[in-house]
């Protein structure tokens, strides 16, 4: 297992395994957040919303549990895959939604806070994106010491590094939403 690898699992692992449990546990919030966007066909929500949750859980445990050196390379390649997919799906979606709501405030629904779509919500899902590609691209698999860095040593900066990239990543939108009514220092509103 690679260090950059297990620590791209962990942070698109961990912030899809927070998003999946919001999901599942308040459907009614995501299918809210979706009619909001304007953006679904007809009633694609009603599939849409059961499906999502346990999609990003299912990728969330394959990351993770492939970060932890407990799944092959094949499965954590799928996981990592299917994240690359999903992220990069929503990115895209964040931005069809941007265009199609222009001006009004609506909620991200990607179970993450109350954040509003922002254009730091699209970056953040082409940010995970790009993380989900560490593992797909480096090696994964089992954890081997190599000489100076015990397996033990490897694992607890890996599983740091993921840390803190999940925490940074699901913390940028709201950290650059910007309030409506902010001005500046020197007067000038926002």
């Amino acid at each position: 297992m690679n260090v950059l690898a297990a620590a791209g699992a962990w942070g698109v692992g961990l912030v899809l395994l927070v998003s999946g449990l919001a999901h599942t546990r308040a459907p009614a919030a995501t299918r809210a957040a979706l009619r909001a966007h304007r953006v679904l066909p007809g009633r694609w929500h009603r599939w849409v919303v059961p499906v999502l949750g346990p999609v990003e859980l299912l990728l969330a445990a394959g990351l993770l549990l492939g970060g932890l050196g407990v799944l092959d390379r094949g499965p954590t390649r799928a996981a990592a895959l299917g994240a690359v997919v999903l992220c990069g799906g929503f990115a895209a979606y964040l931005r069809v939604v941007r265009r199609v709501t222009a001006g009004q405030e609506v909620p991200c629904g990607c179970g993450l806070g109350a954040t509003p779509v922002t254009r730091w919500s699209a970056v953040r899902a082409g940010l995970l994106g790009a993380l989900a590609l560490a593992p797909l691209l480096l090696p994964t698999g089992p954890w081997e010491a190599v000489p100076g860095a015990p397996v033990w040593a490897q694992l607890v900066v890996a599983v740091c590094g993921g840390l803190a990239l999940a925490a940074g990543a699901a913390a940028l939108p709201a950290a650059r939403a910007v309030p409506a009514g902010l001005t500046t220092l020197s007067g000038v509103a926002r």
